[in-house]
């Protein structure tokens, strides 16, 4: 029986690059913990409305259509900002008596012109939230932080590092 050489070829090749990204993968050290506390999984039905109460904003469950991503100077329901999470989004809030100083130096790092020009997120909503138990508060699908004051690095690190890590990263 004669053994064709392309077909051999291609085989010995495929299964050296299969093997070859195998090796890479497992001496990749792993990636370190995302910044933020892990949340319990609620879920993500699609609902038209669901009332949420809290300290806190939820980051999964029930959840009805999401709003347009951006800056608000009213509250948002918590209920479509679940939706934005579930795309992959960042939901910064704050509490409405946060100082004006720290709620415009959110508004210059998180929308356009950006301050940061290094730093220019996409599916972000900013938005004041009376409920939050703390100044601030970051959220993303099933990961959140709370923050004392504005802290432009802790703040870039949780939204580059957990944007897009949700069930639907790619929808709008």
């Amino acid at each position: 029986m004669k053994i064709r050489t392309l077909p051999a070829v291609l085989a010995v090749v495929i299964l050296g690059f299969t093997g070859a990204v195998i090796a890479a993968k497992a001496n990749k050290p792993p990636e370190p913990p995302r910044p933020g506390v892990e949340q319990s999984d609620h879920g993500r039905e699609h609902v038209d409305s669901k009332k949420y109460g809290g300290d806190q904003p939820p980051t999964s469950g029930a959840h009805a259509n999401p709003v347009s991503w951006g800056v608000y100077d009213t509250e948002v329901r918590d209920d479509q900002l679940i939706h934005n999470m579930e795309h992959g989004g960042i939901y910064v809030s704050y509490q409405p008596d946060l100082p004006q100083d720290q709620i415009e130096k959110l508004k210059k790092l998180l929308s356009e012109p950006f301050s940061n020009p290094e730093f220019q997120p996409k599916k972000i909503v900013l938005a004041p939230r009376a409920a939050n138990k703390s100044p601030i508060e970051l959220s993303s699908w099933r990961r959140s932080e709370s923050l004392a004051s504005y802290d432009q690095k802790k703040i870039e690190e949780y939204i580059t590092r957990n944007l897009g890590k949700s069930p639907e990263p790619l929808a709008q």
